[in-house]
Protein backbone atom coordinates (compact mmCIF):
# COMPACT_ATOMS: atom_id res chain seq x y z
CA UNK A 1 0.00 0.00 0.00
CA UNK A 2 1.12 3.45 -0.98
CA UNK A 3 -1.22 5.66 1.08
CA UNK A 4 -3.91 4.81 3.97
CA UNK A 5 -6.19 6.72 6.57
CA UNK A 6 -5.30 6.59 10.29
CA UNK A 7 -7.70 6.86 12.93
CA UNK A 8 -7.51 7.53 16.29
CA UNK A 9 -9.84 6.97 19.16
CA UNK A 10 -9.91 7.41 23.00
CA UNK A 11 -12.59 6.61 25.46
CA UNK A 12 -12.95 9.73 27.71
CA UNK A 13 -12.52 13.55 26.95
CA UNK A 14 -10.10 13.99 29.87
CA UNK A 15 -8.01 11.86 27.52
CA UNK A 16 -9.23 13.82 24.81
CA UNK A 17 -7.53 17.09 26.37
CA UNK A 18 -4.50 15.44 27.63
CA UNK A 19 -3.93 14.68 24.20
CA UNK A 20 -1.68 11.47 26.03
CA UNK A 21 -3.74 8.57 24.37
CA UNK A 22 -4.39 10.27 21.31
CA UNK A 23 -0.74 11.15 20.64
CA UNK A 24 0.64 7.75 21.82
CA UNK A 25 -1.72 6.26 18.91
CA UNK A 26 -0.43 8.33 16.36
CA UNK A 27 3.34 8.08 17.41
CA UNK A 28 2.58 3.68 16.53
CA UNK A 29 1.01 4.38 13.49
CA UNK A 30 3.94 6.63 12.30
CA UNK A 31 6.13 4.44 13.66
CA UNK A 32 4.48 1.68 11.47
CA UNK A 33 3.90 3.84 8.38
CA UNK A 34 7.56 4.45 8.46
CA UNK A 35 8.74 0.62 8.59
CA UNK A 36 6.47 -0.22 6.05
CA UNK A 37 7.07 2.96 3.79
CA UNK A 38 3.48 4.09 3.39
CA UNK A 39 1.70 7.55 3.65
CA UNK A 40 -1.14 8.75 6.00
CA UNK A 41 -3.11 10.73 3.33
CA UNK A 42 -5.93 11.87 6.24
CA UNK A 43 -6.61 11.51 9.85
CA UNK A 44 -9.91 11.40 12.01
CA UNK A 45 -10.12 10.73 15.49
CA UNK A 46 -13.26 10.45 18.23
CA UNK A 47 -13.29 11.19 21.57
CA UNK A 48 -15.95 8.43 22.51
CA UNK A 49 -16.68 4.75 24.16
CA UNK A 50 -16.75 2.10 21.92
CA UNK A 51 -19.52 0.18 23.39
CA UNK A 52 -23.08 0.19 22.62
CA UNK A 53 -25.44 -0.37 19.91
CA UNK A 54 -25.67 2.85 18.19
CA UNK A 55 -21.65 3.08 18.32
CA UNK A 56 -20.93 4.31 15.31
CA UNK A 57 -23.51 6.75 15.13
CA UNK A 58 -21.84 8.34 17.88
CA UNK A 59 -18.60 8.55 15.95
CA UNK A 60 -18.27 11.03 13.52
CA UNK A 61 -14.53 10.73 13.34
CA UNK A 62 -14.84 6.83 12.45
CA UNK A 63 -18.11 7.13 9.86
CA UNK A 64 -15.60 9.70 8.05
CA UNK A 65 -12.87 8.05 7.79
CA UNK A 66 -14.70 5.09 6.55
CA UNK A 67 -16.03 7.17 4.22
CA UNK A 68 -13.00 8.73 3.04
CA UNK A 69 -10.86 5.29 2.81
CA UNK A 70 -13.48 3.46 0.72
CA UNK A 71 -13.77 6.85 -1.40
CA UNK A 72 -10.16 6.58 -2.06
CA UNK A 73 -9.57 2.93 -1.45
CA UNK A 74 -7.05 2.86 0.86
CA UNK A 75 -6.76 1.19 4.14
CA UNK A 76 -7.99 2.68 6.85
CA UNK A 77 -4.86 1.76 10.02
CA UNK A 78 -5.79 2.19 13.44
CA UNK A 79 -2.77 1.10 15.94
CA UNK A 80 -5.00 -0.96 18.40
CA UNK A 81 -7.82 -3.12 17.06
CA UNK A 82 -9.46 -2.66 20.04
CA UNK A 83 -9.68 1.00 18.95
CA UNK A 84 -12.40 0.13 16.79
CA UNK A 85 -14.07 -2.00 19.63
CA UNK A 86 -13.65 -5.08 21.28
CA UNK A 87 -17.23 -6.62 20.03
CA UNK A 88 -16.85 -8.93 17.05
CA UNK A 89 -20.15 -8.16 16.20
CA UNK A 90 -19.62 -4.02 15.62
CA UNK A 91 -16.23 -4.62 14.05
CA UNK A 92 -17.86 -7.07 11.73
CA UNK A 93 -20.63 -4.92 10.91
CA UNK A 94 -17.77 -2.45 9.77
CA UNK A 95 -16.10 -4.68 7.82
CA UNK A 96 -19.55 -4.99 5.86
CA UNK A 97 -18.55 -1.25 4.75
CA UNK A 98 -15.65 -2.94 2.47
CA UNK A 99 -13.23 -1.31 3.89
CA UNK A 100 -9.55 -2.76 4.22
CA UNK A 101 -8.27 -2.89 7.79
CA UNK A 102 -4.64 -2.50 8.91
CA UNK A 103 -3.50 -3.21 12.39
CA UNK A 104 0.06 -1.38 13.48
CA UNK A 105 0.21 -3.98 16.02
CA UNK A 106 -0.61 -6.99 14.09
CA UNK A 107 0.99 -5.87 10.77
CA UNK A 108 -0.54 -5.37 7.44
CA UNK A 109 -0.86 -8.65 6.17
CA UNK A 110 -3.73 -10.27 8.19
CA UNK A 111 -6.21 -10.74 6.52
CA UNK A 112 -10.20 -10.30 7.50
CA UNK A 113 -10.24 -13.78 9.09
CA UNK A 114 -7.33 -13.36 11.12
CA UNK A 115 -8.67 -9.63 12.62
CA UNK A 116 -12.16 -11.64 13.57
CA UNK A 117 -10.13 -14.01 15.48
CA UNK A 118 -8.19 -11.43 17.15
CA UNK A 119 -11.72 -9.71 17.85
CA UNK A 120 -12.55 -12.66 19.22
CA UNK A 121 -9.73 -13.08 22.14
CA UNK A 122 -10.47 -9.21 22.91
CA UNK A 123 -14.12 -9.72 23.74
CA UNK A 124 -13.40 -12.93 25.62
CA UNK A 125 -10.37 -11.07 27.67
CA UNK A 126 -13.27 -8.03 28.61
CA UNK A 127 -15.58 -11.03 29.48
CA UNK A 128 -12.94 -12.77 31.59
CA UNK A 129 -11.74 -9.43 32.87
CA UNK A 130 -15.14 -8.47 34.20
CA UNK A 131 -16.10 -12.40 35.71
CA UNK A 132 -12.47 -11.38 37.96
CA UNK A 133 -13.77 -8.82 38.77
CA UNK A 134 -17.07 -9.50 40.19
CA UNK A 135 -15.52 -13.06 41.69
CA UNK A 136 -13.15 -10.37 44.26
CA UNK A 137 -16.01 -8.18 44.39
CA UNK A 138 -17.95 -10.98 46.07
CA UNK A 139 -15.58 -12.27 47.99
CA UNK A 140 -14.45 -8.82 49.62
CA UNK A 141 -18.47 -8.29 50.50
CA UNK A 142 -18.27 -11.74 52.37
CA UNK A 143 -15.81 -10.87 54.69
CA UNK A 144 -17.59 -8.00 55.42
CA UNK A 145 -15.87 -5.39 53.33
CA UNK A 146 -18.31 -1.89 52.56
CA UNK A 147 -18.36 -1.55 48.46
CA UNK A 148 -19.33 1.21 46.50
CA UNK A 149 -21.54 4.09 47.85
CA UNK A 150 -21.80 2.59 51.15
CA UNK A 151 -18.37 3.27 52.14
CA UNK A 152 -18.50 6.83 51.17
CA UNK A 153 -19.52 9.92 53.14
CA UNK A 154 -22.39 11.17 52.77
CA UNK A 155 -21.03 14.37 51.12
CA UNK A 156 -18.79 12.15 48.77
CA UNK A 157 -22.40 10.23 48.02
CA UNK A 158 -24.11 13.31 47.29
CA UNK A 159 -20.84 14.45 44.97
CA UNK A 160 -21.07 11.71 43.42
CA UNK A 161 -24.97 11.28 42.39
CA UNK A 162 -24.41 15.04 40.99
CA UNK A 163 -21.79 14.10 39.06
CA UNK A 164 -23.49 10.56 37.98
CA UNK A 165 -26.59 12.80 36.83
CA UNK A 166 -24.54 15.03 34.48
CA UNK A 167 -22.48 11.86 33.26
CA UNK A 168 -26.17 11.03 31.86
CA UNK A 169 -27.45 13.81 31.02
CA UNK A 170 -24.21 14.79 28.28
CA UNK A 171 -24.74 11.28 27.30
CA UNK A 172 -28.71 11.61 26.41
CA UNK A 173 -26.99 14.76 24.62
CA UNK A 174 -24.57 13.05 22.98
CA UNK A 175 -26.88 10.22 21.69
CA UNK A 176 -29.61 13.01 20.49
CA UNK A 177 -26.78 15.31 18.59
CA UNK A 178 -26.17 11.81 16.32
CA UNK A 179 -30.22 11.56 15.59
CA UNK A 180 -30.03 15.30 14.80
CA UNK A 181 -30.17 15.56 11.00
CA UNK A 182 -32.56 12.85 11.04
CA UNK A 183 -35.10 14.65 13.07
CA UNK A 184 -34.78 18.19 11.70
CA UNK A 185 -35.53 15.90 8.21
CA UNK A 186 -38.05 14.60 9.56
CA UNK A 187 -39.96 17.67 11.20
CA UNK A 188 -39.33 19.71 7.79
CA UNK A 189 -41.86 17.03 5.61
CA UNK A 190 -44.53 18.89 4.66
CA UNK A 191 -47.67 18.15 6.43
CA UNK A 192 -51.29 18.07 5.82
CA UNK A 193 -53.02 21.36 3.51
CA UNK A 194 -49.74 22.92 3.87
CA UNK A 195 -49.93 23.30 7.93
CA UNK A 196 -46.78 21.59 9.73
CA UNK A 197 -46.71 17.65 10.03
CA UNK A 198 -47.87 15.95 12.66
CA UNK A 199 -45.32 13.96 14.95
CA UNK A 200 -46.89 11.05 14.38
CA UNK A 201 -46.62 11.40 10.21
CA UNK A 202 -43.23 12.08 10.97
CA UNK A 203 -42.50 9.45 12.99
CA UNK A 204 -43.84 7.28 10.20
CA UNK A 205 -41.32 9.43 8.02
CA UNK A 206 -38.42 7.78 9.35
CA UNK A 207 -40.11 4.22 9.82
CA UNK A 208 -40.12 4.37 6.09
CA UNK A 209 -37.00 5.18 5.30
CA UNK A 210 -36.20 2.15 7.94
CA UNK A 211 -34.06 4.19 10.08
CA UNK A 212 -33.92 3.00 13.74
CA UNK A 213 -35.03 4.79 16.72
CA UNK A 214 -32.40 5.01 19.53
CA UNK A 215 -33.27 1.99 20.99
CA UNK A 216 -33.23 -0.13 18.08
CA UNK A 217 -36.73 -0.23 16.97
CA UNK A 218 -39.59 2.14 15.50
CA UNK A 219 -40.25 5.71 15.78
CA UNK A 220 -43.01 6.89 17.82
CA UNK A 221 -44.57 10.20 17.95
CA UNK A 222 -44.11 11.23 21.87
CA UNK A 223 -40.65 9.55 21.21
CA UNK A 224 -39.98 12.13 18.27
CA UNK A 225 -40.97 15.04 20.50
CA UNK A 226 -38.78 14.32 23.84
CA UNK A 227 -35.83 13.85 20.81
CA UNK A 228 -36.80 16.78 19.83
CA UNK A 229 -37.30 19.11 22.97
CA UNK A 230 -33.81 17.97 23.90
CA UNK A 231 -32.14 19.09 20.93
CA UNK A 232 -33.81 22.30 20.95
CA UNK A 233 -36.48 21.66 18.14
CA UNK A 234 -39.65 23.60 19.15
CA UNK A 235 -41.93 21.67 16.52
CA UNK A 236 -45.11 23.89 16.21
CA UNK A 237 -48.27 21.74 16.51
CA UNK A 238 -50.10 20.51 13.30
CA UNK A 239 -53.58 22.08 14.75
CA UNK A 240 -57.16 21.19 14.54
CA UNK A 241 -59.31 21.05 11.40
CA UNK A 242 -61.49 24.10 11.59
CA UNK A 243 -65.13 23.20 10.65
CA UNK A 244 -66.20 25.94 8.55
CA UNK A 245 -69.97 27.66 8.90
CA UNK A 246 -70.32 26.14 12.59
CA UNK A 247 -72.24 28.47 14.59
CA UNK A 248 -70.43 28.30 18.21
CA UNK A 249 -71.84 26.40 21.02
CA UNK A 250 -73.18 28.43 23.93
CA UNK A 251 -73.72 27.36 27.41
CA UNK A 252 -77.86 27.43 27.92
CA UNK A 253 -78.63 29.42 30.64
CA UNK A 254 -81.74 28.64 33.24
CA UNK A 255 -83.62 32.11 34.55
CA UNK A 256 -85.47 31.13 37.88
CA UNK A 257 -89.18 32.88 37.75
Amino acid sequence: MSEAVGYLRVSTREQGRSGLGLAAQRCEIEAFRAREGFSVRSWHQDVQTGAGTDALLLRPGLAAALKDAKATRCPLVISKLDRLSRNVHFISGLMEHRVHFVVAELGKDRDDFTLHIWASLAEQERKMTSERTRAGLAAAKAKGVKLGQVARSKAEQRRCSRLANAANSKAAMERAEAYRAHVEWALRQPGIRERPISLRLAADALNERNIPSPRGGRWGGEQLKRLGNRLGLRHPPAGKRKTFGQRPHHRKRWVLG
